[in-house]
């Protein structure tokens, strides 16, 4: 009987080592530390890996969000069964603005995430730079604008422009708006400048020893001289109205030169004049349209001389700050 106790205890010392070894092994135990050593555009993170009896390595996501984006280098964290302390410095960070940041840890036999911890570095957020659209455009200047945020940091501000948008041959003298709590809109005459030439440009702001912001691109074009002549199509019908209202309708397409882009070409409108002979009778008017098209109708509730009558249509594009007005173009039509 003692003899078979001591095979049974035996047995069961021996099973209970095996599944100590079996478990000895296991994905790394982690858990997020605090940070330290904050700074404007640095920040220490720390955590304490297990590395569970496996070779393990470590490193830390952080970013804006909880979605993180950023990792730092991955480093060894051995193969010992005890915890370690471990470090990182994040660099390049953004004064002002608040980090997310968590360890992770892996080995041969799985990956552990830290919980989620924040901090926020030193100093005053970045400035905004919001591009306004041109306050005046003349035939070699231009007059820009936009909103500077200061974010409550002193901001010198100014404009690039150029060619295309991305390549801005020129900055303007620009100013410095003094630190407050609300935006402050800007302005600056940008000059001489050619004729009839397209510019992109962008409002950049930004703090002593830090990377500039930059607005959105938008563009201008300074008046051409002498302002080119569009070509005009128009199609007028029906060919004969035979019945009461007589209803002729009119559309068609502003043709601009290469020169002058759809944003400042296409606007002003189209005069639509009916003629008896030498006497005007009708007059419609048609907005020319963002795509440069135009429509416009005209009714008649009663016969002109009381029987049918040809009438005479002059379609004329009245011109704009871009483009002259056109000489009409005729088409006719009979009513009744």
């Amino acid at each position: 009987m003692r003899k078979t106790l001591a095979v049974l205890v035996a047995a069961t010392v021996t099973g209970a080592v095996c599944a100590a070894v079996a478990l000895g092994a296991s994905n790394p135990l982690v858990a997020t530390g605090k940070a330290s050593s904050i700074t404007n555009t640095s920040g220490g993170v720390s955590a304490t890996v297990n590395p569970g009896g496996r070779h393990t390595r470590y490193f830390f996501q952080y970013g804006l969000t909880t979605g993180y984006g950023a990792l730092t280098a991955p480093r060894s964290a051995g193969s010992g069964t005890k915890a370690l302390t471990v470090k990182a410095t994040l660099a390049g960070l953004t004064p002002g603005t608040s980090y997310h940041y968590r360890v992770v840890a892996f080995n041969s036999i799985g990956t552990s995430y830290g919980q989620d911890r924040s901090f926020k570095t030193s100093g005053h957020p970045p400035p905004r730079a919001v591009t306004g659209g041109p306050l005046k455009v003349g035939h070699g200047y231009a007059v820009l604008s936009g909103t500077v945020v200061t974010s409550g940091q002193a901001t010198t501000w100014a404009f690039k422009y150029g060619p295309a948008a991305g390549v801005y041959t020129a900055t303007s003298n620009g100013g410095i708006v003094p630190a407050t709590s609300v935006a402050s809109t800007v302005s600056e005459t940008i000059s001489p400048l050619p004729t009839g030439t397209t510019f992109h440009y962008v409002l950049i702001a930004l703090h002593p020893n830090a990377a500039p912001q930059v607005g959105q691109d938008l563009t201008f074009t300074t008046l051409p001289l002498p302002r080119p002549l569009p070509r005009v199509r128009a199609s007028t019908g029906p060919h004969r109205a035979r019945h009461k209202p007589y209803l002729f309708s009119t559309t068609g397409q502003v043709a601009l030169p290469a020169s002058i882009p759809a944003a400042v070409g296409c606007n002003g409108t189209v005069a639509i004049r009916y003629f008896v002979g030498h006497r005007s009778v009708a007059l419609g008017l048609a907005a020319v349209q963002p795509n440069c098209s135009f429509g416009g109708a005209v009714t008649f509730h009663k016969l002109v001389n009381k029987v049918s009558t040809r009438l005479r249509v002059e379609i004329r594009f009245r011109g704009n700050a871009y483009l002259a007005s056109t000489s009409a173009r005729v088409q006719r039509v009979r009513l009744g």
